[in-house]
Parts: structure tokens; sequence; C-alpha cells
């Protein structure tokens, strides 16, 4: 009997410790759980996307009616995903449930949910409530979500007016509002089921504080701090919290370090010290050294003072608005630490390397037209096996300046640009966009490029070019080394910039800081999207203008900037444009300010009236913008692969007016209409506001656009000829050039099959510069061509005329009758420059053009369809016949001493027996006569 009991003793621990081993198993499912006060869950889904080790593309995931007995009486309904199936790597994954396929979200704030490696039965439990940000892992988790029924929002919409949404319908009776604790009547409250409006008998005071309370219907009460997202455009708001001062961010001296963070609607604001800018996750420390709390001062901003230079030191700050607290990074930090996620505090005496000097730009333009531009990205200079400088500067800020590097005696990178003679760089977002984890940037199995169009910093370096993305300090002596390099070789640095959203939306350092404020709202409270990105920011509003001029001041007086490409330059306004043109023209009057002049594929709430876009650019006199008429008139729509423009033989009216108006510099000329052009107006005004291209790292590259329209006719050997001739024309035309880096040597963007139109997280393979392609005999010659041009421009004032008065009266366009011919010439009557007058044509067609040279001297060849210069190629007399041969861009000039050329020229030297004596050219016709006469 004892045998017999020991026996199920043993049975009976054994199950007891099988079923202990069996409760902790793998994580193999995630299930979503989601509750709605209303029940309403017809159309929610769940979008659950990868975000660690790598972010990757997600996917919607439709909920299900919850089980109870798994959910413990939660309610609502589950997701259930197969992790093994579906995110098989998965570490972290993010959460957006929303209505329908992106018709709503549950809230802007994207949810992130670190999946633990072993679970209770191999189940991951994660429960949200609608409105809520909050995540619970289970049904009793303190820092979950609440079901109870609150307020999901409370705002002023008008200075006694507030409008309110809660989980449920109330009473007016069961509402009370305080002033700083203070009960107060409102003069009315309208009821519309769960939302309402409430008439305050005053106009609210920005020193107080006010808070909403209810009584709701299970005898809970809940109150809701009321906040001033429906007044922030008000003069009231601006005049309280407009701050105008120049010490936002942190400022180290000798005796002390300052910290001012304007956050007019928090409660609280702590600052966190931290000895690395490298938190736990990636093998730091998320324990600060300090914290402290700052002391609310004027104009909505925080304060605080520590002793001493904390050069070289990371920071933090806690901010508090209602139930969250958010650890954010300093919008004006002026530099990071890895993966920008901690502001550093930088003395810039401490960091500046030898040679760097401020306010050092080369003295190479007087107006913006002297401007040669070349776009270029970090990475495509040096990525490719061709470029074979230090290994440690592939792909980094150095890479761009190392010199001395070739391929098969053709130079390369760096001394490339130098040997083509460009005039600035404008290099694709280098402040840091946050899209790369940098801590894995030099893994051999790691996607490092992006083109970087999704800010998160905006005022330090991206960490990823750096040697070391770990030191923040280490990103500022290199990318000013690189300025440095640049200036002393006599080229200057434009940077491109990202003002229009930020990467992140409602989970964005500038949303955290101020909820709603740096962002548009549509009507109905969603954040605007004009960009296409998920958001746009305000600009019209002081605080935003005020952080784009704080922010491109910096820029230029701190890393000398020359140049400033706006990204979606319509989604800010007219008077933020402008004023961002004046602060920095007061710095240099050679700064740069330009953009494209159209926003992403969505509307925006901003008026079209006050929109920097083509339609107002003439409200900007020192704001330039990329001519997108002569882009497609040139080489074909950069929508439509397959479609050819003038190079290609497209001579419609439309095409031919849409050149002229790039050849002449975006002006009133006469002749070209306006209502040919895509703002059905002349726009751009000036010569100094037009920037002239054909390319740029959007959509194809100019080898890749031509070759999707000549390859079904079999014209692919044509490819040379019309790049040639595409860019000919930009670099003879009034204006300002812009080069895409890589034309020059025809480069592409292959795919396995076709081209990446749209290479913004393409690998290097794709987007890297092939120098191999230098070496070849058309790529070398193609090369000496662009070389030759930018030569010519650089020499003659005639092709940069810097207004229209000049471009009106000292051009005129020739030849109107030849199909397939543009041509014009350029008459210098102030003698600024060594030629009087050249002559620029363009034939386009597939047939030799023929045309009579004007009279006025003789002519002089210094560029056709195969060589490119400063060097006479060939004589002509004037009143001659010039071949301009197919797919050819010629230009001459005059030479007074060059004899007209005249078949027929005929002196009467005597009337004595009626003798006439012709020139040498009609011998025959003289022969003729004087036997006639006998």
């Amino acid at each position: 009997m004892k045998k017999i009991i020991v026996v199920l003793l043993a049975m009976v621990a054994m199950i007891s410790f099988s079923s202990i081993v069996s409760a902790e198993s793998s994580t193999s499912q995630l299930y979503i759980h989601y509750y709605r006060y209303a029940e309403d869950y017809t159309d929610w889904n769940v979008w659950v996307w990868q975000e660690e080790p790598s972010s990757l593309e997600g996917q919607g995931y439709d909920f299900e009616t919850d089980d109870t007995a798994l959910s413990d009486n939660f309610g609502g309904v589950v997701a259930k995903i197969d992790l093994d199936v579906s995110l098989p790597d998965a570490t972290e994954v993010g959460l957006i449930v929303r209505k329908g396929n992106w018709a709503e979200k549950d809230i802007d704030a994207n949810r992130y949910v670190e999946i633990p490696d072993t679970t209770e039965s191999g189940i991951f439990h994660v429960y949200l409530v609608e409105g809520d940000q909050r995540i619970g892992t289970s049904i009793d988790d303190v820092d979950g979500p609440d079901k109870s029924p609150k307020f999901k929002t409370a705002y002023f919409v008008e200075l006694d007016t507030i409008r309110y949404t809660a989980t449920e319908e109330l009473a007016s009776t069961d509402i009370t509002i305080y002033e700083d604790n203070i009960a107060k009547t409102p003069t009315s409250v309208t009821i519309d089921g769960n939302a309402g409006t409430i008439i305050l008998p005053f106009e609210l005071d920005f020193s107080k504080e006010y808070k909403i309370e209810a009584v709701f219907q299970d005898s809970s009460v809940n109150d809701f701090e009321i906040t001033y997202d429906g007044i922030y455009d008000s003069e009231e708001f601006e005049l309280a919290f407009a701050y105008t001062g120049d010490d936002l961010g942190a400022y180290p001296s000798d005796l002390k370090t300052t910290f001012r963070l304007w956050a007019p609607v928090s409660e609280q604001v702590v600052l966190n010290l931290y000895d690395t800018g490298t938190p736990l996750q990636f093998g730091g420390t998320d324990t600060p050294t300090k914290t402290v709390a700052m002391t609310p001062d004027i104009k909505g901003t925080f304060y605080h003072e520590e002793v001493g230079n904390l050069h070289g030191t990371y920071y933090t700050y806690s901010v508090t608005n209602g139930d969250m607290t958010s650890e954010v990074v300093d919008p004006y930090a002026k530099s990071t630490g890895i993966n920008g996620l901690r502001g550093l505090i930088v003395d810039f005496d401490q960091v500046n390397p030898s040679g760097f000097t401020y306010d050092s730009r080369p003295d190479n333009m007087t107006n913006a037209t002297d401007a040669i531009i070349y776009e270029l990205h970090v990475r495509d200079l040096t990525t490719h096996s061709s470029w074979n400088g230090t290994e440690a500067n592939r792909g980094k800020y150095l890479g761009l300046v190392e010199s001395g590097t070739t391929f098969e005696g053709a130079t390369t990178g760096f001394d490339h640009m130098v040997e083509l003679g460009i005039t600035h760089v404008q290099i694709l977002p280098f402040f840091d966009f946050g899209v790369l984890d940098e801590t894995k940037i030099d893994e051999e199995d790691y996607q490092p490029f992006n083109w970087g169009y999704m800010p998160l910093n905006f005022n330090a370096l991206e960490g990823s070019y750096s040697a070391d993305p770990y030191d923040g300090l280490e990103r500022i002596k290199e990318m000013k080394e690189v300025v440095t390099a640049f200036t002393e070789a006599g080229i200057r640095v434009n940077m491109d910039v990202v003002y229009n959203h930020t990467g992140e939306t409602a989970n964005s350092n500038f949303n955290l800081i101020v909820p709603g404020y740096y962002h548009r709202k549509t009507a109905n409270g969603a954040f605007a999207n004009g960009s296409g990105t998920g958001n746009e920011t305000a600009s019209d509003r002081y605080m935003m203008q005020k952080f784009m001029v704080d922010s491109v001041v910096f820029w230029a007086t701190e890393y000398n900037i020359s140049g400033f490409r706006f990204d979606l330059m319509a989604l800010h306004d007219v008077e933020t444009m402008n004023l961002i043109a004046t602060e920095l023209k007061a710095i240099d009057q050679t700064i740069m300010v330009y953009g494209e002049p159209w926003k992403g594929f969505s509307e925006s709430p901003l008026d079209s009236s006050l929109q920097a876009g083509k339609f107002n650019l003439d409200q900007m006199p020192d704001v330039g913008a990329f001519n997108d008429d002569l882009r497609d008139a040139v080489k074909g729509s950069v929508f439509l692969a397959d479609e050819g423009g003038f190079v290609q033989g497209n001579n419609s009216s439309q095409i031919i007016t849409r050149v002229k108006y790039g050849i002449t510099g975006g002006v009133a000329f006469p002749g070209v209409s306006g209502s040919s052009l895509t703002a059905q107006k002349i726009w751009h005004t000036e010569p100094t506001k037009t920037i002239n291209y054909v390319t740029a790292h959007d959509n194809n590259t100019l080898y890749d656009k031509l070759y999707q329209t000549l390859e079904e006719d079999g014209l692919l050997d044509l490819i040379p000829a019309m790049s040639k001739q595409a860019n000919a024309i930009v670099l003879t035309s009034q204006g300002v050039a812009f080069l895409h880096a890589g034309d020059e040597i025809l480069r592409s963007k292959p795919l396995a099959e076709g081209f990446d139109h749209n290479s913004y997280q393409s690998p290097d393979s794709v987007n890297q510069i092939r120098w191999n392609l230098k070496t070849t005999d058309t790529g070398e010659d193609v090369f000496e061509y662009y070389k030759g041009l930018i030569e010519l421009r650089k020499s003659h004032p005639s092709f940069r005329m810097p207004t229209a008065t000049e471009i009106i009266d000292n051009m005129a366009f020739l030849y109107e009758d030849k199909e397939g011919l543009i041509a014009y010439t350029i008459v210098n009557d102030d003698s600024l420059d060594a030629y009087d007058t050249i002559l620029v044509a363009h034939n386009a067609s597939d047939d030799e053009v023929k045309v009579r040279l004007p009279k006025d001297g003789g002519w002089v060849l210094i560029v056709d369809g195969d060589d490119a210069g400063t060097e006479q190629l060939s004589t002509y007399l004037g009143g001659s016949k010039l071949t301009i041969t197919p797919h050819s861009s010629y230009v001459l000039y005059q030479d007074q001493s060059i004899e007209d050329y005249n078949p027929w020229p005929t002196i009467i030297l005597s009337s004595v027996g009626g003798l006439i004596v012709l020139g040498a050219a009609g011998a025959a016709l003289y022969f003729f006569v004087i036997r006639k006469r006998v």
C-alpha cells in the first residue's frame, strides 16, 4: 500500500512539474485585445509590423469576438497573430488600430510592444482601450489602459468656448468646469451625443489652469485638463506664449550651462543628464546621472541653470502633459547620441577641427545665376568598388572629401567634382533623420541606405555617416572638415532641408512636448497630410516659424552652409519663406534659398493663397524654385516613363514654349506664353529664382529615362547624344543650373528588371555612382562635354544674366520656322562679356538643319555635338550656311575680325567701257559678262 501511495505521489509530482514546465513556452502567438466603449467594431482592424530588430512593412489583421475565458472578461475583440508565420524574427512590433484601410485611427500615436522570449502557453496578450495610448500586458496591469468612462478630449475653440468628447453621453448637470480649482458655472452647455460645447461667462486667462469634470453613469468621477488645441492660431495665444529669445536649447559657457524649453501647456518638465548618449537597449544605460525639475518661466518656457560647462554631456527632457509623461529630445539639440535618442550639449569651440573658419565661403558667385549646383547623396559617391579610397571613409562624411582617388586613370569622388568644375554641391538630408539603426550600419547583412527625408532631430547631424555614431561630437568635427575641404576647393555646400513634416507624427518630439501645436490638423482633428508622409508642420504658427528660422540660421552660421533646398516648399507659407530669406541674406547676400514649388499629393489645410509654391513665387523675391516646366519639356514627363520630350523629337507648341521658358530664365519673355506653363502664368519672374534642371534624385536618372523612351524604337545608340543635349540646354540657359550627380557619366539606377525611379531606401547597389562608367569611351566623352559646358558657362556672364530686364533686352530667338530647332542669340551690349554676341542652337531632330548665320562679322564655333568648351572648333563667315547635325547643340560667338561671307559681291570700279568687276566668288559670272559684251 505504501508503495502505491509513493508511486501515486510521484506521478502527481511529475504531472505538476510537467504543468509548470509547459506553462512557460516559446512565444509563438500574439493576441491583441481591443475595447471600444460603444462596442462599434465594424471595419476596425489592427495594422502590425516588425519594428525590431529592423523595421519592416506591416499588414492588417482582422478582429474577432474575444474569448472571455482567455481575456478574463476584458470584453471587446481580439486579433490573433501567429508570430512564427507572420513575424518570425520580430523582437518588437508596432501597432496601429485603424478603421478600414486608414479611414480613421484609434489614436494618432503608434504603439510599440516588445515580444518576450517565453510566455504562458506561448501566447503573449496585450490589451488596448479606445483613445488610450497605454498598453497593458495583463488584465490587472496598473500601467495599462483604463476602461472606466472618461473624457477623451476637451479644448478651447474660442477664448470663452470649450468643446469636449466623452466615452458616453453626459447631462449638462453632470459637468463642472474649474478655473484654478475653483468651480465655475457655464453660460450654456450644448450636448450632442458623446460630445458637447460649453460657453463660459468669461474669457480664459492663460496664467490659470482649466479642468472639466463629470459624474459618469456608473457614478465614477473623472476629470480632464482643458487644452488650447483649438486656439493655437489665435492672436491671444501668440501674444501670451510667443517666445522671441535666442536661448532655446542648451548653451554651455565657462561658468554655467543654461537650458530652456518652450512647453506652454505642460504641467512639468524634468531635465535628465546622462554620461552617455546610448540607452540600455544599445549597450548603455537608462539611468541619468542627475534629474532636476525645471522652473516655469516667461512665455511658456521652462528654464534651468547648471553650474559649469557641461560640454559633452547628453540630456533629455521628461515632459508631462495631462496623464502622460514623455522623455523627449530637445528640438534645439545641436547633436545627439546613437539613433538620435538623446541630445548632446556642445561647446563648438572645443570641437571645431583645425582649419575650420567661421563665415568662410568660396568667392565663386555674385548672383544666384552664377551657381552650378551638383546634387549628391553622401553614400552615393563612395560605395561602389570603383572608388578606391580609405575603406573607413566609404559611405561616410569624410569620404565626400577624400582626394587622390582614381579608377583606371580617371578621377573619382571628390576630385571628380573638382575636375567637373561645379560651384555648389547640394547634399541630400544630412540632419538626423532617424530611419536607420545606427548601431547596425557596418553590419554586413544590414541595408544602410535611405535618402533621409524623415526628420528626427533637425539641428543635429545624421550619425550613420559618421565614423563613430555613438559619439555625437565626432560627426560635428567630420562635417566641418567636409565643409572646409569643399571651401578650399572652391565649392560651396548647400543643404537639403525638410521642415515640412516630421518622421514621427504623434510620437514626434514636437508633438510630445506641445501636443497638436507644431502640426496642422484637419477639420475633424486628424493630422493633416499634405506631405504624403503622415503629417505636415504648421510653419504659419509663430513658434514653428521661429524654429525654422533659428534652424537655418544655425546651419548657416555654425557650418557655413551656403544654400538651402526646401523639400515640398508649398507646405510652408510665403511669410515664413520670406523671413528665412531675409535672415539668411543678412548673414551673407549670396546664401541661396530655393525649393520644390509643390506639396505632396494630399491636400493641405494651408490656404492656397499662402502656400510658398509656384503660384505665389512672385511674392517671394529672394526665393527660387525648381523649373519642372523645363524638366519635363526637355526629356519627357517624370510621371510617364516612356513619354519623350524635346530631345527625343517632341516638337509640340507646348513643349517648345516650355523649353523656351527655361532658356529665358523663367521671365516674361516676349512670345513665351504663360498659358502653356503648368502654373498657367509666368511664375519664376526673375532668373535668380529659376532652378533649371532635367533630373534630380527623384524619378529616373537621365540615362534611365532616355533608355525607356528609346528602347522600343531601337534607338539606344542616341542616349549619349541626347544626354549631352539635355544638359546643354540647362547649362546654356539663363537662370540657375542644376545637375544630378552622375548624369555626366550616364549614371543608371538598375534593377533586375528595369530601373528604379524611387530609390529612397534601395540598396547601395542601386544608388551608387559607378566610376567605371567614366572610363569607357562613351562615358569619358560625355564627361568631357559636360565639363566643357560648365567651363563655358563660368567663363561668360552672358549665360548668367541676373535680371529679367537684361534677358529681355539682350536675347532673341531665330529660325523659328525650322522644325526641331530652337536657336537664339545673346547680345552683350554693355561689353561685360568677351563675346559680344553668342548664338546657341539646339537641333533635336533626326535630320541635319541648315541655317544662314547673321551677317555682322564672322562666327567661331566652340560647341557642337561632339565637343564643348571655350576652344575654337571652326570658323564661319557671316552670312554663310551652318549645318547643325542631328541631336546636337551648337554654340558660336561673333568675331568681327572675320569678314562677312557674300557669294555675289559686286563692285563697280568704273563705267568706262562699261567694265564691271566682280569679286572672286563671282568669277564665273565675270567671265560670262565680258564674253557677252565682246
